[in-house]
């Protein structure tokens, strides 16, 4: 069988799927970083042909250590059936790699807009193109859709993340997971500034707060969110990082993607889109519960995605895109914030790091 017929086959077997489904085109789609993305058109008895997105398992060049489809997967389709929070719908998981090569996820296509852009979505992406009016619109239900996921009950839903039986220590196990991952990320090599973020988030852990642990998206940024042209919210995408924690960490990992596109690289943020000041008040009036402890967790999200850049150089040396000694695993916007944060040199920010994000030729960002 060619692998249209074996993946025709096995869409035959999805519950939410008849089983006279036929498979009319599988291309590529852009979008996906940590995973690879397929876009297939099906077509069912007397119905329209249908999109469904595919997203691959990714191995070998992946971002994460254990990269693990089948636990995203569980995660959209607890978010989806507790009916709050708008996701794509899940089809099916196929964890064999029998079908496509490696495991992956089918999941509905959702007509939408992210909030994308580079250098930053106040110059690129739809953003600039709104009114202010608009984007205050878009940012805040970006925020409520936040409060939201984190007001799913995910002791009904969401347990199985947890990596033991006790959710009283669900920010220590986060930080055993970050550590493991980032020593893999950096293999023994030193990384002056994300070392120290790392030594930081170890031995200044806070106590959880009020209403917490709760069920974290984990990769909370305007980016992972699909807008519809009246700037709802069609879909919450990206579930991959998801966890179980404390509220805060998702509140400034919103933040710090804020901070990222503008004052991070020297962009002045667009009339109409709130300000930290505005975004916390926003978050902390819809879930009822005042965030803390913001500033620990910037530094917290800060090394998460640099982390992730540390693997994008890796790959990117590995795959010929970047020259062997690349420091855009090290100087760069998240390495800045967290010098900044934790008083540290501020490094210059490296030229394969501003081509990455398609900045102008000697932008400083928040180097003194």
């Amino acid at each position: 069988m060619t692998r249209d017929e074996r993946l025709s086959a096995w869409l035959r077997t999805c519950p939410a799927l008849s089983p006279q489904t036929r498979l009319e085109s599988l291309v590529p789609m852009t979008g996906g970083q940590s995973s690879e993305l397929l876009l297939a058109t099906i077509a069912q008895p007397c119905q329209s042909p249908e999109t469904l997105v595919i997203r691959l398992e990714q191995r070998g060049k992946q971002l994460f250590m254990t990269p693990d489809i089948g636990r995203e997967y569980r995660v959209i389709d607890g978010v989806f059936k507790a009916g709050t929070v708008p996701v794509p719908q899940p089809i099916g998981l196929e964890s064999t790699g029998d079908v496509l090569g490696t495991p992956f996820l089918a999941m509905g296509h959702v007509a939408g807009t992210p909030l994308l852009g580079r250098p930053s979505m106040h110059l690129a992406g739809p953003l600039p193109d709104w009114t202010a009016e608009q984007r205050r619109a878009a940012a805040f239900r970006g925020v409520d859709v936040m409060a939201y996921i984190h007001g799913i009950d995910w002791l009904s839903s969401h347990a199985f993340l947890l990596d033991s039986a006790s959710a009283d220590n669900a920010l220590d196990q986060h930080l055993r997971r970050i550590e493991r991952w980032y020593n893999w990320a950096t293999g023994g090599r030193p990384h002056p500034v994300t070392d120290q973020a790392l030594a930081y988030v170890l031995a200044n852990r806070p106590a959880m707060g009020k209403g917490d642990p709760v069920l974290l998206w984990g990769d909370a940024r305007p980016g992972n969110i699909l807008f519809s042209q009246d700037q709802n919210v069609a879909a919450v995408l990206d579930w991959e990082g998801a966890f179980i924690g404390p509220r805060a960490l998702d509140v400034s990992y919103w933040l710090m993607s804020d901070l990222f596109h503008a004052e991070a690289i020297g962009v002045d943020r667009l009339p109409g889109w709130p300000t930290e000041a505005e975004t916390i008040a926003r978050y902390e009036q819809v879930s009822g519960t005042q965030v803390r402890d913001l500033d620990y967790f910037i530094v917290l999200g800060a090394l998460f995605m640099g982390t992730t850049l540390i693997r994008a150089a890796d790959i990117g040396i590995a795959d010929g895109r970047l020259q062997a000694g690349s420091r855009l695993g090290m100087d760069n916007s998240l390495t800045q914030i967290i010098a900044q944060r934790l008083g540290l040199p501020s490094p210059p920010l490296s030229p394969d790091f501003i081509a990455h994000r398609n900045l102008p030729a000697g932008t400083r960002g928040l180097a003194a």
